[in-house]
């Protein structure tokens, strides 16, 4: 349990700084409980306390926070993987600027991907003088209906021929780096989830463009996944006109589609909320209008109420998720206790890319 709470930390950290009595509030433990656990990721470096002199305490001090420490004892390797891009980037824990970065060649099998991947992380550890032993994660984000996380089974990908192989495996199998793999569209709906200024309460998202078509869940609050954290699977959806190929891109078909998806969807969880997000309609919003129009003067009066917001691509802020995503992976990892070994070499000779 100490362990999990740790990780939670950890997890939250890496979005923000946070003082320790909020984090006595998000998880709902003791303060000495939370000055136990942070004791424990601040000897070995992994945090730091700083202060906040815009913010003063009730004293009238400097509000003192927590964060990640800056230091460059761990790093990660995070894949964008989709029709447009396969760029592989590196990040030292706690930084959310990129060390450096490498477009790779697009190709068609899952081996091919490893092996490619494989040859780019020698490359830039090469390039920044790093030790490959550094390298404690990858974590990849494609276009793909996946069980996410270390040891799913990735069913089918829109830019891979492979199907129903345990990927994560593969690619770990072949680099001697713990691998996980998410659906791309996962930094979206963490992007979502953390904008204070959307309703994610009870809201079904839609996230379209580029050909392909997820679809997200929120449920009190929480993302909502199925079996073994498989993405939620949409392609399959009996649209006369091909679900995917309707709302993946604009098309005639895209608004009968979308009405189809919120009139089948919606109902199933008693959902009023409903968020589009991507490029697909971002020159298109009158159709988001006309399907709104459409519920509301249809037969079913569950769909009467129904609100859809338009949130756009954002795809700097999903981006932004996905390392946050790369660093909640090290979690899985890191071992607080390990002793911080000393770098400050291997500092001075790193200098960082612009990304």
């Amino acid at each position: 349990m100490a362990h999990n709470n740790i990780q939670k930390i950890l997890r939250i950290l890496h979005r923000e700084p946070c003082s320790q009595a909020e984090l006595c509030e998000k998880l709902k433990l003791s303060k000495s409980h939370i000055h136990k656990l942070i004791s424990n990721l601040i000897e070995p470096g992994l945090i730091e306390k700083t202060e906040d002199f815009q913010t003063e305490n009730t004293l009238g001090r400097p509000r003192q926070t927590l964060k990640i420490s800056q230091n460059l004892q761990y790093c990660t390797v995070l894949v964008v993987h989709t029709d447009i891009e396969f760029k592989a980037s590196i990040f030292v824990y706690g930084h959310e600027k990129a060390l450096g970065s490498v477009d790779l060649p697009f190709v068609d099998y899952a081996l091919d991907f490893a092996n490619t991947l494989d040859a780019a992380i020698d490359t830039l550890t090469q390039n920044y003088f790093l030790n490959r032993s550094l390298i404690l994660s990858i974590v990849i984000a494609t276009h793909a209906t996946v069980e996410q996380g270390e040891h799913g089974i990735m069913y089918r990908n829109n830019m891979l021929r492979d199907k129903n192989i345990g990927f994560a495996d593969l690619v770990a199998e072949v680099t001697k780096i713990r691998t996980f793999v998410y659906n791309y569209a996962y930094g979206n709906l963490l992007s979502l989830k953390h904008n204070p200024l959307v309703d994610t309460s009870y809201a079904l998202v839609i996230h379209n463009g580029h050909g392909s078509v997820a679809l997200g869940l929120f449920l009190n609050n929480e993302i909502t996944l199925g079996k073994n954290n498989s993405f939620p699977e949409c392609s399959h959806l009996p649209f006369p006109y091909g679900f995917e190929q309707s709302l993946g891109e604009y098309t005639p078909h895209t608004e009968e589609a979308l009405y189809f998806a919120i009139s089948v969807l919606a109902p199933i969880y008693n959902m009023n909320e409903v968020i589009i997000s991507g490029d697909c309609l971002l020159q298109h919003q009158d159709v988001i209008d006309n399907v709104g129009n459409m519920l509301k003067h249809c037969e079913d009066p569950r769909l009467h109420n129904i609100h859809i917001r338009y949130c756009g691509s954002e795809a700097r802020h999903n981006f932004e998720e996905l390392v946050y995503l790369s660093f909640d992976s090290l979690v899985e990892v890191l071992d607080p206790q390990i002793a911080s070994k000393d770098l400050e070499s291997l500092v001075s000779k790193i200098s960082y890319s612009n990304f």
